[in-house]
C-alpha cells in the first residue's frame, strides 16, 4: 500500500513508539522452515530467512534479476527483487492487509547482524527524515519528477530536507526541454521525447541517470508504450512531409525497429487494449491511421474532422473515439475496421480527451468554451455537458474523484466518480490551490501537468506560473503541501513509486538495484501486526564496468575573493578519483546548485571540464547576500549531501 508522504513517517513513528512501549519478544530464526516461499517461488535464489513472533511468521528472500536476460547473481549495479511473505502461523492464511515498510543498508565493516532492538534503533533513525540518516535504498517512499522549463527534470524527495535548504534530491540532464515521458509498466525507465534535438533519452528510475540518447526521426513529441512493454512508438511531428509519422524503438535493445511515413501535423497515440493495433491520428491533414503493431504497417485509413487532438479506445477495444477541435466533433469508429459509426456534435475548439480508469467515460475538454463533455463509451453517446469557468483543460483521476484544472483559474474542480454511473448532474466542488493561475506562465508541455497517485486517489499539480507542485490528498479541499524551486518553472508532473507492492496474497516485493557489493541487512517493520526484524544477505562485488564508478572528492580551486551582483564569476573544482588517486575528467553531471540562505533565489548550473580533473562554471548572481553552494555527480554517487556547503557571500 502506498503511503500519503505528508503522513506516513508520523504514522509510523506512533507504530514504533507503541512497540517500544512493550518488552521485545523473542523471535527465532530457522533456516529450513518446512512452510516456506522457496516452495512458492521455487526459482528464488538460495538467500533465505525466517522470523516467528507472536504467531506471525515472516519468510525473506532476494531474487536477482534482469529484466530482459532473466536471472543473475546478486551483485553490484544488477536489479533485485525483495521479498517478505507474511503468514498467521496457526492457520496457515496469508496476512494481506499487513502494510510493511522496509529499508536496506549495508553492514559496517566487521559489524554483527543487529537484534530486534537494535533493528527498532536504526528504523527510529530512518524515521527522522534526515539526509544524514538516510539508507542506501529506501522500499516505501516514492519521488516526484518535474519536467521542468530548461533542459532539465528535477527528482525530488518529497520527504527530505537536503541541508535544510531543498528537497531536491537530483536532476536529469538533457540535451534540450522535453516534451512528454512516459514510464516502463514495472517502473524501471523513463523515456524522454526531445524534440529540438530529435531524440528520446531513457532514465534509469532506480539510480535517477540517463543512460542513452537515441534519435528517433524528427521532432519526436508524443511518446507511447505499447501494452506489452516491448516497443515505445514516437509521433514525429516534422515539417517536412517524408519524415511526418511514427517512430518505432525497441525498448530491450534500444535500436529503432521502423519508421512509417504518415499525414502532416501532430500526432496522437492510442493502442488497443491487446496491444495488437494503434491509432495514430495527423492533425493537419484530418486523418486517422490503423496500424498492426507486430508487421508494423498502415492496415486501414480514414479521414477525420478537421484538427484531430485526441484519440482514445474504448475498454472493450470496439471503438475509437476520436475529438476534432477544428470542428468540434467527436467522431466514432468501430475497429478493427476503423468505419465512421457516428459523430457527435459539440461545440469547435477541443483541446483533449481523457478516459476514465475503467475506460466506461471520455472526458473531452474545450477550455474555449468553458466546457467538459462527458461521452459513454459504451453507447457511443454524449451524456452530459458540464460548464466550468477559466479555460478547462487539464483531467485527472483518483479512487474516487475527478478532478478538472481550469487553465486560467486558480482552483480545481471535483466531482464524484459515482455521480456518473447514477446519471444526475456532478456537484462541482472548487478546491482553491494555487497563487497564479496556470495560464499566466508561457511555459508548456504536452505531457500532463496534473498526475494521480494511483492506490491512494490523491494529486499532484505543476503550476510554471508560480514555480510550485501541489499535493492535494483526496477528499480534502486545500492542498497538503508543496514544493518550491525558484530556479526552474515545472511544466509536467509525475511519480516514481518505491513502495513495497502485495504481488500475491500475503507476499510483499520491491524491485531495487543493488548498490555495492557487500553484507546488507533488510529493516522490516510491520503495522499489522507490529513486529521488527532485521534481515542479512551479501551482494557480490560488480564487474569491472560497475566497479569503476569510484568515490571522489570534489575540491575548490582558487575560489572568488570578492563576487559582484549583476557580474559574471568563474568557479573552479578539482575533481579527484580516490580508487585511482588521479584527476578525473569526463564527468557530464557535474551539478552545481547555488542557494541564496534566507532569500528566494537559486539556479542550478553544469560544470564543463577544462582538462586535468578541473571543471568551471560560469555563473552571475543578480542580487547580494549569503549563498550556499551544493555540488552533486549522480553517476559517481557523489549526492548533495556528500560535502559540507560552500559559502559565497555577494556584494553590491
Amino acid at each position: 500500500m502506498k503511503k500519503k508522504f505528508i503522513i506516513v513517517f508520523l504514522f509510523i513513528s506512533f507504530i514504533l513508539s507503541a512497540c517500544a512501549a512493550q518488552p521485545a519478544e523473542t523471535g527465532s530464526v530457522e533456516a529450513a522452515p518446512t512452510h516456506n516461499m522457496a516452495s512458492l517461488f521455487p526459482e528464488v535464489e538460495p538467500i533465505y530467512e525466517k522470523y516467528e513472533q507472536d504467531g506471525v511468521q515472516v519468510e525473506f528472500t532476494v531474487k536477482a534479476e534482469d529484466p530482459f536476460l532473466g536471472n543473475t547473481e546478486i551483485a553490484k549495479g544488477a536489479y533485485a527483487t525483495v521479498r517478505f511473505r507474511v503468514t498467521d502461523i496457526a492457520s496457515g492464511n496469508p496476512l494481506t492487509d499487513a502494510r510493511p515498510a522496509a529499508w536496506m543498508d549495508l553492514l559496517a565493516a566487521n559489524s554483527s547482524p543487529k537484534d530486534d532492538k537494535a533493528c527498532q534503533d536504526q528504523i527510529n533513525g530512518y524515521l527522522k527524515g534526515q539526509i544524514s540518516n538516510r539508507p542506501l535504498v529506501d522500499l516505501n517512499s516514492f519521488f516526484i519528477l518535474a519536467m521542468n522549463s530548461g533542459n532539465t527534470i528535477s527528482v525530488i524527495d518529497p520527504l527530505i530536507q537536503v541541508g535544510g535548504i531543498t528537497q531536491l534530491y537530483t536532476n536529469l540532464l538533457l540535451e534540450s526541454p522535453a516534451q512528454d515521458w512516459v514510464a516502463s509498466a514495472d517502473g524501471a525507465s523513463l523515456y524522454i521525447s526531445l524534440p529540438e534535438v530529435g531524440k528520446v533519452a531513457i532514465a534509469d528510475l532506480q539510480s535517477f541517470r540517463v543512460t542513452d540518447r537515441i534519435p528517433s526521426g524528427d521532432v519526436p513529441v508524443r511518446l507511447a508504450l505499447q501494452p506489452n512493454g516491448q516497443s515505445l512508438w514516437i509521433g514525429n511531428d516534422s515539417k517536412q512531409d517524408r519524415d511526418s509519422g511514427v517512430t518505432v524503438l525497441d525498448t530491450k535493445t534500444h535500436q529503432i525497429v521502423s519508421s512509417l511515413t504518415l499525414g502532416r501535423g501532430h500526432h496522437e497515440l492510442a493502442f488497443t487494449p491487446d496491444g495488437k493495433y494503434i491509432l495514430v491520428t495527423s492533425e493537419t491533414d484530418a486523418e486517422v491511421d490503423l496500424i498492426d503493431t507486430e508487421n508494423y504497417k498502415v492496415v486501414e485509413s480514414s479521414q477525420t474532422g478537421k484538427l484531430p487532438v485526441a484519440v482514445v479506445v474504448s475498454a472493450d477495444g470496439k471503438r475509437a473515439f476520436i475529438a476534432n477541435g477544428g470542428e468540434g466533433t467527436v467522431d466514432v469508429f468501430s475497429l478493427p475496421d476503423l468505419a465512421l459509426q457516428t459523430s457527435l456534435k459539440v461545440d469547435p475548439g477541443l483541446t483533449g480527451m481523457s478516459l476514465t480508469p475503467d475506460g466506461r467515460w471520455a472526458f473531452v475538454l474545450n477550455p474555449n468554451r468553458n466546457r467538459v463533455y462527458l461521452i459513454d463509451t459504451a453507447s457511443a453517446e454524449l451524456r452530459q455537458t458540464l460548464e466550468i469557468g477559466g479555460a478547462p483543460d487539464q483531467v485527472a483521476f483518483g479512487k474516487e474523484t475527478v478532478y478538472i484544472r481550469p487553465l486560467n483559474g486558480k482552483s480545481l474542480f471535483s466531482f464524484a466518480l459515482a455521480d456518473l454511473e447514477s446519471g444526475k448532474t456532478p456537484e462541482l466542488i472548487e478546491i482553491p490551490y494555487a497563487e497564479r493561475a496556470p495560464g499566466e506562465s508561457a511555459e508548456y508541455a504536452i505531457a500532463n501537468s496534473v498526475a494521480t497517485l494511483p492506490d491512494e486517489g490523491a494529486v499532484l499539480i505543476a503550476n510554471s506560473a508560480d514555480n510550485m507542485i501541489y499535493y492535494l490528498i483526496e477528499g480534502t479541499l486545500s492542498p497538503a503541501g508543496s514544493y518550491k524551486d525558484t530556479a526552474t518553472q515545472p511544466r509536467a508532473v509525475t511519480f516514481v513509486d518505491r513502495s513495497l507492492k502485495q504481488e500475491a496474497p500475503g507476499i510483499y516485493s520491491g524491485k531495487v538495484l543493488i548498490p555495492s557489493g557487500g553484507a546488507y541487512q533488510v529493516a522490516l517493520l510491520l503495522d499489522t501486526p507490529k513486529l521488527v526484524h532485521c534481515f542479512d544477505f551479501t551482494a557480490k562485488p560488480g564487474d569491472a564496468e560497475v566497479s569503476a564508478q569510484a568515490e571522489i572528492t570534489i575540491e575548490p580551486v582558487a575560489p572568488p575573493a570578492q563576487v559582484k551582483s549583476g557580474e559574471q564569476f568563474s568557479m573552479k573544482f578539482l575533481v579527484t578519483d580516490l580508487k585511482l588517486n588521479q584527476p578525473l575528467d569526463g564527468l557530464e553531471d557535474f551539478v552545481i546548485s547555488v542557494n541564496q540562505i534566507g532569500g528566494n533565489w537559486s539556479q542550478r548550473y553544469l560544470a564543463k571540464s577544462v582538462g586535468e580533473g578541473v571543471y568551471e562554471v560560469l555563473l552571475t548572481i543578480p542580487q547580494s547576500g549569503t549563498f550556499s553552494v551544493l555540488l552533486s555527480v549522480s553517476s559517481r554517487n557523489f549526492g548533495l549531501d556528500a560535502m559540507p556547503p560552500l559559502g559565497l557571500q555577494v556584494t553590491d
